[in-house]
């Protein structure tokens, strides 16, 4: 058994096949596309969304937080989404 101090702070798990999108897979990749032109003019390596509606905007994640803090990393390889593990598998 892992000791309070072993145990890891944070960790990615990956869940298999995703959920249908409310829009197509284009229709994201034009969103992340014109934010990245955005993020390059200005010169930010990454931008944090933490509101639900830009989460939902440019992930297509829609979730109901509870109290739980969520969030939404872009670079200019990635879309990640930052959750609680309690809501695995969404």
């Amino acid at each position: 058994m892992l000791t309070p101090q072993q145990r890891p702070t944070h960790f990615t798990r990956h869940n298999g096949e995703k959920a249908p999108l409310p829009f197509s897979k284009a229709e994201y990749e034009r969103r992340l596309s014109e934010l990245r032109v955005v993020m390059a003019e200005l010169g930010l390596p990454a931008v944090l969304f933490t509101s639900m509606h830009n989460i939902a905007y440019y992930s297509g994640f829609l979730y109901c937080s509870f109290g739980r803090p969520f969030g939404c990393v872009v670079t200019k390889d990635a879309c990640t989404t930052v959750s609680a593990n309690i809501d695995g598998g969404q």
